[in-house]
């Protein structure tokens, strides 16, 4: 059962290691990236970040989609994990138990900072971005900005539409 998924630009950090998981009680991580997937040494960071309490797992997009839609992953509590918004809009198109997408964390960790659009003080988007997230929501997909489980839920479609 997928009990979240987030676009979070660091993927496993503390927020994510021991608020989400826990507030979650999830006993899986699954990152879904094609790009680090490659990379033994972001694997390996990516796995010592995660908590104890949850089996972590790192895979292309194509195979989370595989993953997410056999019936085995039912009887497992689920955090998906992913960098940016074209892959989650490729999960989500694929993965039909998805109903809401997690947003935090998104669009700060680049070299062209100025030419995104601030959103909030952790989402900073491209017009492309802003593409992904509106075609994601008319797929019925509630798109939340939330950075902490206390912190309380705004509709980032709205936030979108208002910052433009």
């Amino acid at each position: 059962m997928i009990s979240l998924i987030r676009i979070d630009d660091r993927l496993i950090h503390g927020q994510v290691a021991v608020v989400w998981t826990k507030h979650l009680g999830v006993n899986r991580i699954l990152v879904a990236n094609d790009q680090i997937v490659n990379n033994d040494v972001q694997k390996m960071s990516l796995r010592m970040a995660a908590p104890d309490t949850a089996k972590c797992a790192i895979m292309t997009v194509a195979d989370a989609v595989d993953v997410l839609n056999d019936a085995r992953s039912n009887s497992m509590k689920i955090l998906i994990i992913i960098n940016n918004v074209a892959d989650a809009r490729r999960l989500i198109e694929q993965v039909p138990a998805i109903k809401t997408l997690n947003v935090a964390n998104y669009g700060r960790i680049t070299d062209n900072l100025a030419a995104k659009k601030r959103i909030s003080d952790t989402v900073y988007v491209t017009p492309e971005d802003v593409a992904h997230f509106h075609a994601i929501a008319e797929r019925g997909v509630a798109v939340e900005y939330q950075v902490l489980p206390s912190h309380p839920i705004k509709n980032l479609i709205e936030m979108l539409d208002s910052a433009h």
